[in-house]
């Protein structure tokens, strides 16, 4: 019974695609195991004879409903934005709760098989945790690219052209000009597959095209799934090597570099895929360092990712904007491969910018229609970040000032 309504829950919460994997039974049967292991030890604590089948039979027989409210509960907005509090009352919740199953098993109940119960129930998320063991019933299946092996001359070839085009790409940038500071956009797809982070990167270069006038400043690396020809392929090496060159292009002292990165992120970073191209993960020490190293002063930083927010405090500084599309705790959604965007990217790039008068604004109206989505849905909130440093926030009134939204109307074409 547990396990079935698990398998409802899961198909619920899955991405669209998503088949039926047989994997998640074993962290399945881990679980029970323990639990029949708890089980047993809270019986001999209330006597050597006391049967275990009992304990473990009112123990399941509360799962379905507490698998049940804890899922409701956890798509409610004050959960969302209360983890400590909401994991704490949890706990308090089933330390009562292991009492009264004791109570149901074993009839009065003593100190020691009551006590012994409420530690393990306090002990359990540490266990889990430790272990991370996937219960997923219901995954996304293996890129066909993913599963085949990578012709080892090709992708040697690959690897060792991308210099050239980098500096190829790099000399299209019409070079900075004295006078009013210059956006100058640099997209980041970092997952071939799906194919939603090219779609957002390259509709990203034409948002800022029409917001900040880049169009002809505007450089692109994209890992896909079926085009690696288009443009440089996106890694952490490339990147920091697009950054340097640019820098000789622009002023870096006056202009402003708007970047924009989307993938999958986890709470280590964003991952960096192509098939099976051995690209570096790119975490926050190597982004900011490859900032750094550029000399580019003027930083715009958009991260369109799940826990985004693990790159909040590593690339804050009073000339640098940094926003993320979720906190560094939650995921971010809408990155099935039939978008052309993901939630995040519709929200900030195609219904806040080109209406909105400044970044702070276009932020502040992309959260809000964010959050109504996801309560619309039955979603945690992803909670996305904004950090603008003080002088960055004078560079990027001077910026909106030179290109003020004439259209609120205006409509962005993607190429």
């Amino acid at each position: 019974m547990n396990l079935a309504v698990w398998a409802g829950l899961d198909k619920l919460h899955a991405e669209h695609g998503a088949e039926f994997s047989f994997d998640g039974l074993f962290g399945w049967a881990a679980y029970l195991l323990l639990a029949l292991i708890a089980c047993a030890l809270v019986a001999r604590a209330q006597s050597r004879m006391a049967p275990t089948r009992a304990l473990l039979t009112a123990a399941l027989s509360v799962g379905p409903f507490l698998l049940t409210a804890f899922w409701l509960a956890g798509d409610l907005p004050w959960v969302a934005l209360h983890p400590l509090a909401s994991a704490l009352l949890a706990l308090a919740y089933l330390a009562v709760l292991a009492v009264r199953v004791v109570g149901a098993a074993f009839g009065p109940v003593r100190f020691r098989p009551a006590a012994l119960a409420m530690a393990l129930v306090l002990a359990a998320p540490w266990a889990i945790g430790w272990l991370d063991l996937d219960t997923r019933l219901w995954v996304l299946p293996e890129s066909e690219e993913a599963q085949d092996e990578e012709d080892p001359a090709a992708a040697e070839a690959l690897l060792y052209d991308q210099p050239a085009r980098i500096a190829a790409m790099v000399a299209r940038v019409t070079p900075s000009e004295p006078g009013a500071p210059r956006a100058y956009f640099v997209g980041f797809a970092g997952d071939a597959d799906p194919e939603v982070f090219s779609r957002e990167t390259q509709f990203a270069r034409e948002a800022f095209a029409t917001r900040f006038g880049s169009a002809d400043r505007s450089m692109l690396l994209v890992n896909d799934a079926g085009d690696r020809e288009s443009w440089p392929i996106a890694s952490l090496t490339g990147l920091g090597e697009t950054l340097k060159l640019l820098a000789t292009r622009m002023d870096p002292q006056q202009d402003v570099l708007v970047l924009f990165l989307t993938s999958h992120g986890s709470e280590d970073g964003l991952e960096v895929r192509n098939g099976s191209l051995p690209l570096a993960q790119l975490d926050p020490s190597d982004l900011r360092q490859a900032l750094d190293e550029s000399g580019i002063r003027w930083r715009l930083v958009i991260v369109s990712a799940c826990y985004a927010g693990v790159f909040m405090d590593a690339l804050q500084s009073d000339t640098t904007a940094v926003v993320t599309a979720a906190d560094a705790a939650h995921s971010s959604f809408g990155c099935q491969e039939d978008r052309d965007l993901t939630w995040f990217g519709e929200a900030f790039l195609k219904d806040a910018l080109p209406h909105s008068d400044s970044l702070e604004e276009a932020f502040k109206r992309a959260a809000r229609l964010i959050a109504e989505r996801e309560d619309a849905e039955h979603r945690a909130h992803s909670n996305p970040q904004l950090f603008v440093g003080p002088l960055m926030r004078r560079k990027l009134e001077e910026l909106e000032a030179a290109h003020p939204v004439a259209d609120h109307n205006a409509v962005i074409v993607r190429r």
